[in-house]
C-alpha cells in the first residue's frame, strides 16, 4: 500500500489524499467514524465501488479529531491504479494533511513515490504509456490548445493509431513467413505485392503522426515571440496589451526596458512565451548595451518576432538600428503607436522590408488597443501554417514519441528497400521487426525497466 496528498502543496479549500493497494479500504475503515454513507451503509467496507461517505477521522493515540472527511472508495479492477483505492478529501491546511498522513505512514502505508499511482495503472494494464505521459501533460496545459492535445492522447488516440500501424506490420511478417516456408507457392508474387501495401500503409499512418510534430511541439515548448525595436517604440505597452497585464514598466523615457522580460501567456488557446525586450540603441552604458545584446539574441533565436517602427522612424534609422534575420524567424512588421499617427516613411519602409523576408505587415496601438487582434491573428496564423495535424485531431507534442516513430519510419523505409532491391523478404522481416520495437517503445510493450522509471520519476507525487 502506498499513499500521497494529490493536491498542490500550500493551502487550499481542500485537499485529496489518495491511497492504493489491497486491503487499504479495510485499514482506512478502521480510522473513519461514519457520519453518512451512501445507501445508509455504515462503513467503507460496505462501500461498492465510486460510492462515498462523510465520516470523522480520529488520532487512536489522543482520540482527538484529526478533521471531518469526505472518503471515496474504488474498487479493483475499476479504479486509477487498477487496485483498490480509497481518496480522502480534507480540509487542505498543512496540519491537517500532516496528521491524516503520518496516521497512514505509522500503519505500514509506504509513501508514494512520484508517479507511483500512473505507474501502478500502467503495470496493471489500465493505460498504455503514452497515456501515462499524457496525464502530465494535461496537469502541466496552460492553454486550451494544449489542454485538448493532451486530452487526445490520454484518451488512447495515440494508442489507436499506432496498433493501426503496428496490425499492418505483423500482417506483412505473417506474409513474409508464409512466403519463406513455402516459396513455390502459387500466390507469392500477390503477396509480396500485399505486403509491400501494408508496409506503405503502416508508414503513410507513422508519417501523418510526424508531421503534426511541428505544431505539437508549439504547444509543448510554447511559441517564443520577440517584440524587437528602438528605445520607446511601443514594445512594452503592447507587451502588457497581449498579456493582459501591467508587467512591463511603461513611461515616455526611452530606456525604460533594460533586460529582456518574459511572460508566459495564452493567445487565443496557444501557448506562448512574450518577450520585451531592451530598446536597440547606440549607447555607452554598460548595462544598456548588454540589454541591446540580449535583444539581438532574442530576435534571431525566437519562433517569431514582432519589430516595431513606431511613427517618427525613418527607413534610415531602421536600417542602422534594426539587423534583420533573412531567415529562420516569423518577422511581422508591426507600425506602432497608430493613435498618433501614420509614419511618413512607411512606403519605403514596407518596400524595404519585402526585400528582408517581412512575412506580415500590421497596424497597431497598445495605447488604446486598437487592432491589438492583428497581432493575434498573426500569432494564430503562424501557429496554423507551423503544421498538420493528424486525423482526429491527434497531435504529437512528445519529444520521445517523435524520435521513435522517426526510428520506426526510419526502419520500414529500410524494409521497403530490400524488397524492391530483390535482398529478400528475410531481410525485410527482421528491419520490420526493428521497426515494431520503436513503436512498442511509445506505448510500453517493448519499454525496459529502466526507461519507466526514468519516465514516471518525472511525475509529482500524488499521480
Amino acid at each position: 500500500m502506498f499513499a500521497a496528498c494529490s493536491t498542490p502543496a500550500g493551502i487550499s479549500g481542500i485537499a485529496v489524499i489518495r491511497i492504493s493497494g489491497n486491503g487499504c479500504i479495510e485499514l482506512l475503515d478502521s480510522y473513519v467514524r461514519t457520519v453518512r454513507a451512501a445507501g445508509g451503509k455504515k462503513s467503507l467496507k460496505e462501500l461498492s465501488g465510486y460510492e462515498s461517505l462523510y465520516g470523522i477521522i480520529n488520532d487512536p493515540a489522543t482520540n482527538e479529531t484529526i478533521d471531518d472527511v469526505m472518503v471515496t472508495v474504488f474498487r479493483s479492477p475499476h479504479s486509477y491504479t487498477g487496485e483498490d483505492m480509497a481518496e480522502i478529501s480534507c480540509h487542505g491546511s498543512l496540519a491537517v494533511k500532516q496528521e491524516l498522513l503520518r496516521l497512514l505512514f505509522s500503519a505500514g502505508v509506504e509513501p508514494a513515490l512520484p508517479g507511483q499511482f500512473s505507474r501502478t495503472a500502467f503495470i496493471n494494464g489500465k493505460m498504455t504509456l503514452d497515456e501515462a505521459e499524457a496525464v502530465m501533460d494535461v496537469i502541466n496545459s496552460d492553454s486550451s490548445k494544449a489542454l485538448r492535445a493532451g486530452r487526445k492522447i490520454m484518451s488512447g488516440a495515440l494508442a489507436r493509431r499506432i496498433d493501426t500501424a503496428e496490425s499492418a506490420l505483423y500482417e506483412a511478417m505473417a506474409l513474409i513467413e508464409m512466403m519463406v516456408e513455402f516459396p513455390e507457392h502459387d500466390d507469392t508474387s500477390v503477396n509480396e505485392e500485399k505486403v509491400k501495401s501494408l508496409m506503405k500503409g503502416a508508414k503513410d499512418e507513422l508519417q501523418k503522426l510526424s508531421d503534426s510534430y511541428s505544431m505539437g511541439r508549439l504547444l509543448s515548448e510554447r511559441i517564443k515571440i520577440a517584440l524587437i525595436g528602438i528605445p520607446n517604440s511601443g514594445k512594452s505597452t503592447l507587451a502588457n496589451a497581449l498579456s493582459g497585464t501591467d508587467r512591463s514598466i511603461v513611461t515616455d523615457i526611452p530606456g525604460t526596458t533594460r533586460d529582456a522580460i518574459e511572460s508566459n501567456i495564452a493567445v487565443r488557446g496557444i501557448p506562448v512565451t512574450l518577450i520585451d525586450t531592451a530598446g536597440i540603441t547606440s549607447t555607452d552604458d554598460v548595462v544598456e548595451k548588454i540589454g541591446v545584446e540580449r535583444s539581438r539574441e532574442a530576435f534571431s533565436s525566437s519562433d517569431m518576432a514582432f519589430i516595431l517602427i513606431p511613427p517618427e522612424m525613418t527607413l534610415e534609422e531602421m536600417k542602422d538600428r534594426i539587423d534583420i534575420p533573412e531567415s529562420g524567424v516569423y518577422k511581422v512588421l508591426v507600425f506602432s503607436k497608430s493613435d498618433i499617427g501614420d509614419n511618413p516613411d512607411e512606403m519605403r519602409i514596407t518596400e524595404y522590408a519585402g526585400s528582408k523576408g517581412i512575412d506580415k505587415i500590421i497596424h497597431v496601438s497598445g495605447k488604446d488597443f486598437s487592432n491589438i487582434e492583428e497581432m493575434e491573428d498573426a500569432i494564430e496564423g503562424f501557429y496554423n501554417a507551423s503544421g498538420s495535424g493528424s486525423s482526429e485531431g491527434l497531435l504529437i507534442t512528445n519529444g520521445r514519441h517523435m524520435t521513435l516513430i522517426e526510428r520506426a519510419i526510419g526502419y520500414i523505409g529500410m524494409a521497403q528497400a530490400a524488397i524492391n532491391d530483390g535482398m529478400g523478404v528475410e531481410t525485410c522481416s527482421s528491419v520490420l521487426r526493428s521497426a515494431l520495437d520503436e513503436m512498442g517503445q511509445i506505448t510500453g510493450k517493448t519499454v525496459s525497466a529502466d526507461l519507466a522509471d526514468t519516465i514516471f520519476g518525472r511525475f509529482c507525487i500524488g499521480k
